[in-house]
């Protein structure tokens, strides 16, 4: 299993939006995937198809906790799955809420405190291809949770100077990260995200692939700024499939294309046919 880490610490940058529209496109592909929704706000949760209300008692911060007390955990415990009906737009996920917040505090004083949610996560290695997680916009021990857990990291930014400049705050927590837990940890890339047809924005993006291409690669698909991503995100579906035409959409398409190797040449798991057939915990219809 592959597990990449989408991450930026400066919040509304589009981590959560990647994040699914990715899952679903590589689900579409023929791959098993699960997504972590590691933010305490439950954004991907939402956008999944739990109401902002309901308040979930089976979440990642119950693994992280049976994992701290080195409790076992049943099989396909926590994962809840995205409420599409066409079967291929179904995605596996494990949801969030504002109770692993509480659970940050509480890691402070506990022994690997910065390798929980990788053990959490190592009773999947067989079931799926890629797990993809879902980032909280800061820098603390979720982060770096996510970054130890993971294979790659994806980040997500905006083309515009905020963006640009908190960049060296991430890549010193990689940088971090990979000197003393997770030498393996490499970057994937940075996705340029809500970029449009000005010169500000055309500036900031040159500045991006200027500053950064010699050292991090940087996607080439860019993610325009579309209104319809928003409408989506209301109506709980990936834009994806919400409105395939529009430029947001083939610009995701493109860039799980990117992400993937255009096809699964070099395939870990085959397809498992009766993936659909097991017992799962609905979402919607």
């Amino acid at each position: 299993m592959k597990t990449i880490a989408i991450a930026n610490q400066k919040g509304g940058t589009g981590k959560t939006t990647t994040t699914y529209n990715l899952g679903i496109d590589l689900t579409q592909q023929g791959y098993r995937v699960l997504m972590v929704d590691f933010d305490p706000q439950g954004n991907l949760s939402c956008y999944c198809g739990i109401p902002p209300e309901k308040d979930l008692d089976q979440t990642i911060t119950e693994l992280l906790m049976k994992t701290s007390c080195e409790k076992p955990i049943e099989n396909r415990e926590c994962v809840y799955q995205t409420g599409r009906k066409e079967a291929a737009a179904r995605v596996d996920f494990i949801p969030s809420n504002l109770r692993l917040a509480g659970f940050e505090l509480a890691m402070g004083t506990m022994m690997c405190r910065e390798v929980l949610l990788k053990s959490c996560l190592e009773q999947y290695n067989s079931q799926y291809d890629y797990c993809l997680i879902d980032c909280s916009p800061s820098v603390g021990l979720l982060l770096t949770n996510a970054l130890a857990a993971a294979n790659e990291i994806i980040i997500p930014m905006q083309a515009q100077p905020f963006s640009v400049v908190g960049m060296s705050q991430l890549t010193s927590s990689i940088a971090n990260v990979q000197r003393k837990i997770n030498p393996g940890l490499r970057v994937k890339g940075i996705l340029l995200t809500m970029t449009e047809h000005t010169n500000v924005s055309d500036h900031y993006c040159g500045q991006v692939r200027s500053t950064y291409g010699n050292k991090i690669h940087v996607f080439t698909t860019e993610i325009p700024r579309n209104v319809k991503v928003q409408e989506s995100q209301a109506n709980a579906e990936p834009t994806i499939l919400y409105d395939p035409k529009i430029n947001s959409a083939k610009a995701y398409i493109e860039f799980a294309k990117e992400v993937s190797g255009y096809g699964r040449e070099e395939q870990v798991f085959e397809r498992d046919e009766d993936a659909l057939n097991r017992r799962y915990v609905f979402l919607g219809g």
